[in-house]
């Protein structure tokens, strides 16, 4: 049976040190998942932030900044899973949308900066679109759920559970930046499991406030996974900066 890694959302930005993605490759490179899974936001792309344009917080961002620094960090992670090449996955989230976002508002800028800057695949992810969900071993991961007639991602106190009732398989997402999970059973004695897998960061992001104090930072294992069932493990962020961190 398979074991994967999932990274919630990171949020990979200038303003924070990448190490945690050097220790989330060391932890990688001991566990040895089949697959690890970025839920998206990997990078937070804060100098397309349209939330805080304007504003004295704002100064000194660059598009460049971001792109390097994001760069920065998939060599750190990679080298810290030290030649170890298991299947990883990237999603896109909104933030990085914040690219096609931007180049649609300014079409001048088509063909001079696209998500394809990020060089993902350089690296060795598989990269699928933003909201596009991809099965892995039963669970459909994506990176948010749009719902309603509006098409608002899927969000709120019970977020694992809303995810069985609407998609009715397996589902993973990120973007909440919350911990939550479901679980529910099929008369044929099958179970559908939700989760909602946090973020990865310590890092504080202003726009969130005192709404940040509700995330859960750290990684999801799953053990044992077939046909969307698995084992979960929750890896505190402090956790993993205490075993991986010192090497």
């Amino acid at each position: 049976m398979a074991t994967h890694l999932v990274m919630g959302d990171p949020h990979c930005t200038p303003k924070a040190s990448n190490d945690r993605f050097l220790w989330a490759g060391r932890l990688a490179a001991d566990l040895k998942p089949n697959t690890i899974i970025c839920m998206g936001d990997f990078a937070s792309m804060d100098s397309l932030s349209s939330y805080d344009k304007g504003k004295k917080q704002f100064e000194g961002r660059r598009y460049k900044k971001d792109i390097d620094h994001a760069h920065d960090a998939l060599e750190k992670f990679n080298k810290g899973l030290n030649g170890r090449r298991p299947r990883k996955i990237m999603l896109l989230g909104n933030h990085e949308d914040r690219i096609d976002r931007t180049v649609d508002d300014i079409p001048e800028l088509e063909g001079t900066i696209s998500t394809d800057d990020f060089k993902f695949e350089k690296f060795g992810w598989e990269v699928h679109e933003y909201q596009r969900p991809v099965n892995v071993d039963g669970i459909y991961y994506c990176h948010n759920y749009p719902t309603g007639v509006m098409g608002k991602p899927i969000s709120g106190d019970n977020v694992a559970r809303a995810l069985l009732l609407k998609n009715k398989v397996s589902s993973t997402v990120g973007h909440i930046h919350t911990f939550d999970y479901a679980m529910c059973a099929l008369p044929s004695g099958r179970k559908l499991m939700g989760l909602s897998a946090g973020c990865y960061l310590h890092h504080k992001e202003n726009y969130a406030k005192a709404t940040q104090q509700m995330w859960w930072s750290g990684l999801v294992v799953k053990r044992n996974v077939s046909k969307g069932e698995y084992d979960l493990e929750m890896i505190e962020y402090n956790t993993i900066r205490r075993k991986y961190g010192k090497r």
